[in-house]
């Protein structure tokens, strides 16, 4: 079929000019054989020479983007030929902040010559962590498509083409996109799930009748973040990505009456400027070229018709826009609803006073297990108590006063007060608000000089998840147990060591991200850390017998 193809348009071409009736004779054949063998069986979905720069418009789990992404399409197909296929393509994708879901929208319009289609659809995403540095994507889309044929310059009495003339279906497509962090992606996508009983009554549906298998190769980032000096120092556990300015990518669009193989070569000489090539099965060598900001994409395919079967030329562009901040993709399971939080006491039988429950699955052990043998005290330069200073997140309620009752007594593991659902949501505010402030690398930032001198000494309680004896760096301090563990798993989601306990003294939940038996060493920890910003405020906590 594609050497009779080729000899109409060759003739056509060869013997211009024509009467006008003879160009749309010749393109009514030209697009009945199209009918005939594509848009029954196997359906004529369109071809993009950037598909690499939009994997969204033709894979539904590539729609949760980082930011808002919207595409836009225009491919002019063929310009020696009149009423040659023209196609057009509308999209709009997003992840939706702080879960594993992104959606998406898509339009298209697909003419060529007496034949319109049109294709609405809306689609979902959902991503699903396979380790640290790989996720999967599960997409599915769904719409209605459209078809219609002007038959008004044809006498044809072809019951195929009557078939076609008014065609209104739902139309549904799945796939799966695999990205990992060392620049892989793979994906696999069945375009048509949903059969068309006008088109395809004399054949055998199946959901793989149309496959579309691709595969990409990149570490390149555009907009790389700086490393600055100290960045690598303990704590900090992200590591410097290489930079390739050379991508690679490759589609495989399988058909029950065919295939075609795509492969593409990106070079990109800066952050702004890049260049393609690519080599498409039957239609030869593409370049391409680029123009990239960080909000605004633009790019330019021409089909030169160099090694391919029919010597036509094809022009494409494509411009994609960005908006508003990064999307942040949930790793962690999220904190628990405050209908969920438990506000009774933890009980503790009495005759075991020393047993430690963990009652988080999330919640690690020390980074020291084993107490100190001798309990660090203040420095004999200051013989006065320090000052107990109160916590910057919280206010403790008062301290009991001591007992003056000096017969031994058995103790008994303390228990946590209930914490009002009205405490928990307003720390809960102030925590995502200190995060928020220190997203998008922020909480790597460096300055030079430390800014909170604050030590505290405390004696040690008896709660089952009591602070041991050690100097602490504290980071925060809350009310809720819940939120203590919820900013835990945010820090170690940045890439820093944390964990959190009790202090029965001022009946709250610490969070800190260093642990030493020495206190000067746990003031050298504390000094580097306040470089960075997220910790400009960190301060250190003794507990002493």
């Amino acid at each position: 079929m594609r050497i009779l193809i080729q000899e109409l348009l060759s003739c056509e071409i060869e013997n211009v000019p024509k009467p006008k009736t003879t160009v749309k004779l010749i393109n009514g054949l030209f697009f009945i054989f199209l009918l005939s063998s594509f848009g029954l069986k196997g359906q004529n979905y369109p071809i993009y020479n950037g598909y690499f720069l939009n994997p969204f418009s033709y894979n539904p789990a590539a729609a949760a983007t980082e930011r808002v992404q919207a595409n836009a399409a225009y491919r002019k197909q063929w310009i020696e030929i009149p009423g040659s296929p023209t196609i057009l393509n509308l999209s709009v994708s997003t992840l939706l902040n702080e879960r594993r879901a992104g959606i998406g929208f898509r339009a298209s319009s697909f003419n060529r010559g007496f034949l319109s289609s049109s294709e609405v659809s809306l689609a979902y995403a959902y991503g699903v962590p396979l380790d640290k540095t790989s996720r999967l994507y599960f997409g599915l889309s769904g719409g209605f498509l459209s078809n219609s044929l002007n038959t008004k310059d044809i006498a044809s009495t072809d019951p195929a083409l009557a078939n076609v003339a008014s065609s209104f279906t739902p139309s549904a497509s799945f796939g799966m996109y695999y990205k990992n962090t060392n620049g892989l992606n793979l994906g696999l996508v069945l375009p048509k799930l949903i059969s068309n009983n006008s088109l395809d009554a004399n054949f055998t549906f199946s959901y793989f009748d149309n496959v579309i298998v691709t595969a990409s190769f990149s570490r390149w980032d555009p907009n790389p973040k700086v490393i600055k000096k100290g960045q690598e120092k303990l704590f900090v556990k992200k590591k410097k990505k290489t930079n390739v300015p050379l991508e690679a990518f490759a589609i495989y669009r399988y058909s029950s009456i065919g295939g075609l193989f795509e492969a593409t070569a990106k070079y990109n000489f800066n952050a702004n400027i890049w260049l393609s090539g690519t080599y498409r099965q039957y239609a030869g060598i593409i370049p391409g070229i680029g123009l990239h900001t960080k909000d605004l994409s633009f790019g330019y395919f021409y089909e030169t018709g160099v090694g391919g079967d029919l010597p036509l030329k094809t022009h494409e562009i494509m411009l994609s826009m960005q908006f508003g901040k990064e999307k942040k993709f949930r790793d962690q399971k999220p904190a628990p609803p405050l209908s969920k939080i438990r506000t009774n006491p933890v009980r503790v039988a009495a005759k075991k006073p020393t047993q430690k429950i963990d009652t988080s699955a999330n919640h690690q052990a020390r980074f020291k297990k084993e107490p100190p043998k001798t309990v660090a005290t203040p420095p004999k330069t200051n013989p006065t108590k320090p000052v107990v200073e109160k916590p910057a997140v919280t206010t403790p309620p008062a301290n009991q006063p001591a007992s003056t009752n000096t017969t031994p007594t058995t103790k008994t593991p303390a228990t946590t007060p209930p914490v009002s659902a009205e405490v928990h949501a307003e720390e809960r505010k102030q925590l995502d608000q200190h995060l928020d402030d220190h997203t998008d690398g922020k909480h790597d930032d460096k300055h030079e000089n430390p800014v909170n001198q604050r030590h505290d000494f405390v004696k040690k309680g008896n709660h089952h998840e009591e602070l041991e004896l050690a100097t602490y760096v504290i980071a925060g301090a809350f009310q809720s147990r819940a939120n203590a563990e919820h900013y835990v798993a945010k820090l170690k989601a940045l890439g820093y060591e944390a964990d959190f306990g009790h202090l029965s003294a001022r009946n709250l939940w610490y969070v800190f991200v260093a642990e030493e038996t020495e206190i000067p060493v746990a003031r050298q920890e504390r000094d580097e850390l306040q470089k960075n910003k997220i910790f400009k405020d960190v301060w250190l906590l003794t507990v002493q017998e």
